[in-house]
């Protein structure tokens, strides 16, 4: 019995080793995987465990106007955090939170489904203003939000003159997303390079460090060629015409007519950069880059020059008008005021539909697509904003029967407001088609390219003074200062059909003789009164005064036409 009892017992001893032995090379094996096959995985687990990484910001360049005047800045500010090491206490302290900012309900929601979870790092809310940092950091110091709530640093996206120049800073989204005008064309360079931010948390899953793995690289300033004093009363004056008139809204671009920068653009209706996010689409569009219309009799300023450079008319020359009625094929073009005849400048003094058609015809229409194309129209002038229009320019191809007589009066063409400035700043720069920009360090002036000989934009000069002085353009005049502008009114096209909707338009610049400033009206829709003569020339008109005074252009003029800003 014993002997068998000693057999049963080693062998017992036996398997029982074995068993052992195989144990311990699992775990050796176990632990060779880990530690040494598998070390870089199980490493990069465990880091994850207690680390956590956030992109954060950089700060955006600078936007200012060409006097230096701060259009948008990015400011340091507090975003807050809850470090959620304790579910029940999170959930009141946040309670608490939500009774002092104003937060959505689906992000209330969505950070208590979080708490919920067990999640360490929760936004509260990302950069926050002063007041409502104060309030949380007073909460902070109840004992319960203690180690509860922390904050960050990251950078605030400000306007500090609120809706001037909207359309043309676009702005910025809760992540720094460029959403419109020059925060997204030239986004690249005004953002810099975002850094991150390393949240490391101990075994007890609390944060307690912050650590940045790579800082943030500051974005490049701008410097824009607008005038932000300029800017405003732009801004003020088309505001106040759209309002009077009940219109659908405007544009006003103001250019500096020897080197075509931009010196205000205006679009209304406007909205705060700030809340850019919240304004409806149609909203943010810019109407100065955007807005599609056919020009009416401000486009006749195209087919003056032509006529003039191709010597198919001359000056004196007298034409029949036909008595305010007149046939082409199976369409017919009518005046507001009818005339027997008229010369060449009273055609475009008194604005003629009628002998603006007749002088077309003469010109031709290889001639005269030609001189539109030098113009600029059917192609985008390429300002740094996004959204320009093309516009429409039909090839010769496509031209009807009518096309040339109605194009001869600014029909059967579709334009942008900027096109309609940049054309009339040929005539103001000494007949150059000068293309426009934006950014002041940009090369002054763009490309340029002679349009118009100097002796024609001289008499072109003198044909729209007298639009001012004696014709439809008189509620632009400004006593002892000499204006060359016209005057436009076209029917709006809704799906191929002239409506009973208008835009009004004025364009020109000022001194005649010694062009400064190139300026262009444009109102969508005014009720009532609707003609550019009535409507957009006064705009130009109070636009023109502030720009004369701001400019010490003084005219010699008597008490009674004092000016008020």
């Amino acid at each position: 019995m014993t002997m068998n009892s000693n057999r049963q017992g080693k062998k017992r001893f036996f398997v029982l080793s074995i068993f052992f032995f195989i144990w311990i090379f699992m775990i050796a094996f176990k632990l060779f995987n880990m530690q040494i096959l598998d070390y870089t995985t199980y490493m990069a687990k465990v880091k994850a465990q207690i680390n956590r990484v956030e992109e954060l910001h950089s700060k955006r360049g600078t936007i200012s106007d060409r006097n230096g005047e701060i259009l948008a800045i990015s400011l340091l500010s507090k975003s807050a955090f809850i470090s959620n090491k304790d579910k029940a206490l999170s959930l009141v302290v946040f309670k608490k939170i939500c009774a002092l900012l104003a937060l959505g309900n689906s992000q209330k929601i969505n950070v208590v489904k979080r708490i919920r979870r067990g999640e360490k790092f929760i936004w509260i809310k990302r950069k926050l203003t002063d007041e409502e940092y104060l309030q949380v950091k007073a909460l902070t110091l109840s004992k319960d939000a203690a180690g509860t709530i922390d904050f960050i640093d990251e950078y605030r996206r400000v306007y500090p003159q609120k809706k001037i120049a909207s359309h043309i800073l676009g702005g910025v989204g809760i992540d720094e997303q460029a959403l419109g005008g020059i925060e997204t064309s030239l986004d690249t360079e005004i953002k810099g390079r975002g850094g991150k931010l390393k949240v490391l948390i101990d075994a007890r899953k609390r944060i307690f460090q912050f650590k940045y793995i790579e800082q943030p690289v500051t974005g490049r300033d701008i410097h824009l060629s607008i005038d932000a004093a300029l800017q405003f009363f732009v801004e003020r004056e088309l505001a106040a015409a759209v309002d009077k008139y009940r219109a659908a809204g405007g544009a006003v671009v103001v250019l500096s007519s020897r080197d075509g920068q931009v010196l205000a653009m205006a679009s209304n209706p406007d909205y705060c950069p700030e809340n850019i996010w919240r304004t409806p689409l149609p909203v943010l569009k810019n109407k100065a880059i955007s807005f599609l219309y056919d020009p009416g009799s401000t486009f006749k300023i195209v087919l003056a020059a032509a006529a003039l450079e191709n010597r198919v008319c001359s000056l004196g020359e007298m034409f029949n008008c036909h008595n305010g009625v007149y046939t082409v094929k199976d369409r017919q073009i009518t005046d507001v005021h009818p005339f027997d005849r008229l010369s060449f400048e009273d055609i475009f003094i008194q604005s003629s539909n009628i002998g603006a058609a007749c002088i077309g015809q003469r010109l031709g229409e290889e001639k005269y697509f030609q001189a539109i194309q030098k113009f600029g129209f059917g192609r985008r002038n390429g300002i740094m904003l996004p959204g320009e229009e093309n516009g429409i320019l039909n090839p010769l191809a496509k031209w009807s029967g009518v096309s040339l007589a109605f194009l001869s009066h600014g029909y059967e063409i579709s334009v942008t407001p900027l096109q309609m400035a940049v054309a009339f700043n040929v005539l103001a720069s000494g007949g150059f088609f000068i293309r426009p920009n934006i950014i002041m360090n940009d090369t002054p002036g763009g490309s340029q390219a002679r349009v118009l000989s100097a002796a024609n934009q001289l008499r072109l000069t003198e044909i729209l003074t007298a639009a001012v002085s004696r014709g439809t353009g008189k509620k632009a005049g400004i006593a002892g200062l000499e204006i060359a502008g016209k005057t436009g009114t076209a029917h709006k096209v809704k799906r191929g059909q002239y409506t009973r909707s208008y835009v009004a338009s004025f364009g020109g610049f000022f001194p005649a003789h010694d062009p400064q400033v190139t300026v262009f009206v444009m109102i969508d829709e005014p009720q009532g009164l609707h003609f550019g003569g009535d409507v957009a020339a006064p705009v130009f008109k109070a636009i023109t005064e502030k720009i004369m005074l701001y400019l010490k252009l003084f005219p010699d003029m008597p008490g009674e036409n004092e000016i008020r800003i």
